[in-house]
């Protein structure tokens, strides 16, 4: 299988003007075409508009070097490259969701995972976002954070990854942990302590993984930098899911109301927000969760893919509901037909299932799929209340028994029974052709920025 970089423009931060973000398709994302083809046409639009690739040494990401020489090979050298570092020793301590698989446990092996990067990237503009949850769990002064060497390896970390003066870093902070004043100020004085005067720390990211709406991240952001007495630093949000905002309970695994938020833009509408990324590969498992609240959905381990709920996301998504795009597990019949001499066509939209009538009459049902759509044609012809098909077997029954009803005026009134049968036919045959040149864009129009994609392809190698 091959895993092609994308990229979107960003232009209207002046410290980022011009630039392309870049990315890889999560490393999920082709196999899950294969297991689940009625979501294949989903995926590769996410892919279109661009998922932060995550450099982590979990197991269930694959080939960390080899997606760091993945990344770094497929992007354009003018684009900046969009990463979630994600390796730190004892990550996610408190709910232990992604700690299986993870192959980094001590401080020196975590600076070897930092140096296979870094030494990959070189040079190149990146954009990083460091260690989701790691400052929000040293925020509870009583759980495990504090004894988890966090704040030690995040050091380390900055430092590596500030060596390269074209690399951005956003620190990863949980938004939960700025909700309330007494872990507010523990954060922000994590924070003064791990920005120094030699690092390359821009601000910090909200909601990874999370559902929480923009409108509130905002406020968040806003309370950050007034407690930080400083405007300098900025945040960046992940929108891959947050359309719906989070249950009232705050329920983040797994959520079976999420839907996939705003793409990925610069356009924030917020001096103080950067970007607009999708951080979290939408589909990917955020664990069992066991335990958890209704608004919850139990599925397989963290970071791997969980169709069930990609499609509640995607159907509950943005792209669906504002773009257009089709939903997944959604049949769009066309209906074709004529009534005498009035034609018409009506749309209507209907679950997966056999359709059936109780009317008199023969259908033709004729299927075809346009990308993940299945674009059905029932051809009818009504006479009186009845759908009928009109076809060879029906004229030919209604000339026999007119020719044994009526011995006078048989020739006429066969030559005006062919004229109509001759002319429906026709006008379908229409009808039915324009049904074929039906446009793409009709049913999954592009948005409103063009994505731009690499011409080179290569070999494929959460809070996951």
């Amino acid at each position: 299988m091959k895993r092609i970089a994308w990229c979107f423009l960003a232009s209207s931060i002046p410290a980022l003007e011009a630039e392309r973000l870049c990315s890889l398709p999560p490393v999920t994302y082709p196999g899950a075409k294969i297991a689940y083809p009625e979501s294949k046409s989903a995926l590769e639009a996410l892919e279109e508009f661009g998922i932060a690739t995550w450099y982590s040494d979990r197991l269930e990401n694959g080939d960390y070097a080899k997606t760091a020489r993945d990344l770094v090979t497929s992007c354009p050298e003018d684009s900046r490259l969009s990463v979630v570092v994600y390796g730190i020793p004892q990550k996610d301590c408190a709910s232990t969701e992604s700690t299986s698989g993870s192959t980094v446990h001590t401080t020196a092996e975590y600076i070897t995972f930092l140096n296979i990067l870094t030494s990959t990237i070189g040079a190149r503009k990146v954009l990083y976002i460091l260690e989701p949850d790691a400052i929000g769990l040293m925020a509870d002064t009583t759980g495990c954070g504090q004894t988890a060497g966090y704040m030690t390896n995040l050091q380390v970390a900055i430092e590596i990854l500030s060596k390269n003066e074209n690399a951005v870093i956003y620190l990863d902070v949980g938004y939960w942990s700025l909700e309330y004043p007494n872990t507010l100020a523990i954060v922000v004085n994590i924070v003064k302590e791990l920005v120094t005067a030699t690092s390359n720390v821009k601000g910090i990211a909200l909601n990874t993984s999370n559902y929480q709406a923009i409108s509130k991240l905002a406020q968040l952001c806003t309370e950050f930098q007034t407690a930080m007495d400083s405007t300098e630093l900025h945040c960046i949000f992940d929108t891959s899911r947050n359309r719906n905002g989070a249950p009232e309970n705050n329920e983040w695994c797994n959520v079976r109301n999420g839907g996939i938020g705003t793409p990925p833009s610069n356009e924030t509408g917020y001096s103080n927000v950067d970007y607009f990324l999708w951080v979290k590969p939408s589909g990917d498992s955020d664990g069992t969760c066991r335990n958890h609240t209704s608004d919850s959905i139990p599925g397989p381990n963290a970071g791997v893919f969980f169709n069930e709920i990609f499609k509640f996301h995607w159907n509950q998504g943005t792209l669906v509901a504002e773009l257009g795009y089709p939903p997944i597990g959604k049949t769009r019949r066309r209906l074709v037909g004529s009534v005498v001499s009035t034609n018409f066509i009506q749309d209507q939209e209907f679950d997966d299932q056999d359709f059936t009538s109780n009317q008199t009459g023969n259908f033709q049902d004729r299927t075809r799929d346009v990308d993940n759509e299945k674009i059905t044609t029932l051809h009818l012809s009504h006479r009186s209340a009845e759908a009928l098909q009109v076809g060879k077997k029906d004229t030919n029954d209604q000339t026999t028994a007119s020719g044994t009803i009526l011995l006078v005026g048989v020739v006429a009134a066969t030559v005006i029974s062919l004229a109509t049968v001759i002319g429906i036919r026709r006008e379908q045959k229409k009808l039915l052709n324009d049904d074929k040149n039906l446009p793409l864009s009709a049913l999954a129009p592009l948005p409103n920025f063009r994505v731009q994609k690499s011409t080179t392809k290569h070999d494929e190698s959460s809070i996951l």
